[in-house]
């Protein structure tokens, strides 16, 4: 038999003010180093209707562009005080997008599965492939006169081609309680905050459907997972998982070699593509221990009045041998099609294996080992429920103390050549992070009115030289790394975490809300007010500990009968002293070029989304 899910979504956003008014720095004034930089760049959003455009535009010979707005309305005799006003309040912008998502399921037998999961026009920015972004039509040589929109295609007209593959993974279920699963599958626990497949869980609300299709992020993993199920019976069922993942493997032949490396390869037997190197790869193992409901057993058990409780606890472990020296720019994919592809590692020339000694000349000794224990507890009684999932990040690593201690030369020109300096100056990183998540909700007036509290908090770091997220959890000769990151995935707003700051990261939340379902509850109305601090305020831009307070409100219409939703959402996140921006933090003592003096200004959103579930 075979089974199709997914969903179709749409969704509108606008956004304003999502760069806090606070624009750029003046680099000029502070150095070229981006380290010393990078704490008074404004990393957010900045709309090019509010941004300075260069000197010399196209078709200027002096003055701002064309288009810029300061300077065309000062050109028309406006002083500079009200064009700077005007010209402010064009700094919204809003874009659209959509998504098929299909999850098919082949019933090979009644215990032997395979599953997929695949995306087409994943996050498509509507209008963003006309014909003529690549003058594909001649009749259509500016987009005014474009007729049609074109399939997306990776690294021509898109980011990404029109349909993409995440999961692809084979279940095997045997009689007698073994339960084996391989290929590349949902990584996901608990409420998510670690480990999140971007699906949305099941919290037993009619808004449901709503958080499970609003998701931009979602995690995969290559594995082999054994399961086994014990107890007497389904509803007591207590389910131990041991499983082998691969984080990572390190370049394969085909990266290293190209794409053609292989049986399309003359010069090579090789049948198939393999990591070229054996001690760089990333081994994950896991064992958990997990008691948990479905969604129907759990509304079983619920409607004969008696409390639910489900529990359970992991432990990821980490190894990682050898390891590409940090900040490499990649591995290379061609060296026949290397712009097209991306940046190689060294002077490949025409010799397939230069790629391999270049990159064998990047490697170091990581010697890694990192541990991931995970706690989940969740009590369902009547119309309460309580929720929380905490987690701890413990393990070191090797890092070269000195950040710059490689040579990289840039382009791509092919006798470029990637070569440690120095690999004796090593030290040991140590990771000690930690962060939790609970969440409280009451339904009174027969479950029609919700009452909860959402709690969060990510351990931060206390060095200065880094002040909001970024890819890294610090600086890399930061000797510990301190900074818990929750999951993307696992979002409680609609503008701090999930826009500004990436994610709850040296971060304490509050959030009391309130949600209200009306018409036989297809229609419900929320209401979220989210206060957030920060546990170490010298890793943020301000000095300070208050990150800001967001209030969130929400429409929702999501039929009982049929499986479609619509939302319509405004948020506005009024910022406060942690993201203060003074002269204090300039390396030379001096900051000039900063909107506002560095008061940042409230962003706000409206959003809207529309959805069929099938």
């Amino acid at each position: 038999m075979f089974e199709l899910h997914g969903y179709m979504r749409m969704r509108a956003d606008y956004f304003h003010r999502l760069d806090l008014g606070s624009g750029k720095s003046n680099q000029s004034t502070i150095g070229t180093n981006y380290a010393d930089n990078a704490q008074l760049e404004n990393p957010y959003f900045v709309p090019p209707s509010v941004a300075a455009e260069t000197a010399g535009g196209f078709g200027e010979t002096s003055g701002a562009s064309d288009v810029n707005c300061v300077g065309g309305l000062t050109g028309l005799g406006i002083n500079a005080s009200k064009a700077s006003r005007r010209c402010g309040r064009r700094n919204g912008f809003a874009s659209a997008n959509m998504r098929l998502r299909i999850e098919p399921t082949l019933h090979i037998t009644d215990t032997v599965k395979v599953h997929a999961q695949l995306d087409a026009l994943d996050n498509l920015v509507l209008g963003s492939t006309p014909d003529s972004l690549l003058a594909d039509n001649p009749n259509a040589p500016i987009d005014l006169f474009t007729r049609t929109q074109l399939p997306p295609s990776d690294m021509r007209n898109s980011g990404r081609d029109s349909l993409v593959v995440k999961r692809a993974y084979g279940h095997i279920r045997f009689g007698w309680g073994l339960d084996i699963k391989f290929g590349r599958m949902p990584h996901h626990w608990g409420m998510g905050i670690v480990a999140n497949d971007g699906n949305g869980y099941y919290r037993g609300e009619a808004a449901d459907i709503v958080r499970m299709l609003d998701m931009d992020y979602g995690d995969s993993v290559d594995s082999l997972r054994l399961g086994f199920d014990f107890g007497k019976d389904r509803r007591s069922t207590h389910t131990l998982e041991f499983s082998w993942d691969w984080a990572a493997s390190g370049p394969t032949t085909a990266q290293i070699f190209g794409p053609w490396y292989g049986p399309y390869q003359q010069d090579y037997t090789t049948g198939q593509t393999f990591s070229v190197e054996k001690f760089d790869n990333v081994y994950q193992w896991r064992i958990s221990i997990l008691r948990r409901d479905d969604p129907a057993m759990l509304q079983r058990k619920l409607s004969l009045g008696r409390p639910v409780i489900n529990y359970g606890a992991i432990v990821w472990a980490r190894y990682q041998a050898i390891d590409r020296v940090t900040g490499t720019p990649g591995i290379g994919i061609d060296p026949q099609l290397n712009e097209q592809y991306g940046s190689e590692i060294g002077s490949s020339g025409n010799q397939y294996y230069d790629q391999l000694q270049d990159y064998a000349n990047i490697l170091i000794r990581r010697r890694a080992l990192v541990f991931t224990p995970d706690v989940w507890f969740r009590v369902n009684w009547k119309t309460l429920r309580v929720e929380l999932e905490g987690a701890a990040v413990l393990g070191r690593f090797n890092e070269i103390n000195d950040s710059s201690a490689f040579d990289a030369s840039q382009g791509n020109d092919r006798d470029d050549v990637y070569t440690i300096k120095d690999t004796t100056d090593m030290g040991r990183r140590w990771l000690t992070q930690f962060g939790y998540a609970l969440e409280f909700k009451y339904g009174l007036f027969k479950d029609k009115f919700h009452l909860g509290l959402d709690h969060g908090f990510a351990s931060g770091d206390n060095d200065p030289r880094f002040r909001y997220n970024t890819p890294w959890n610090s600086n890399l000769d930061d000797r510990t790394w301190s900074k818990f990151r929750f999951n993307p995935a696992y979002f409680s707003d609609l503008l701090l975490f999930r826009e500004l700051l990436g994610t709850a990261s040296n971060a304490a939340y509050f959030k009391p809300w309130l949600a209200f379902y009306f018409f036989d509850n297809n229609f419900s109305g929320r209401l979220d007010i989210e206060y957030a601090v920060a546990p170490q305020r010298t890793n943020t831009w301000g000095n300070k500990a208050n990150y800001g307070l967001e209030i969130d409100a929400a429409f929702r219409y999501h039929d009982r009968q049929e499986p479609i939703f619509f939302q319509l959402q405004y948020g506005v996140m009024f910022p406060f002293g942690a993201f203060n921006r003074g002269v204090e933090y300039s390396p030379d003592g001096t900051l000039a070029g900063l909107p506002n003096n560095g008061d940042p200004k409230a962003a706000q959103t409206v959003q809207a989304q529309l959805g069929i579930r099938f």
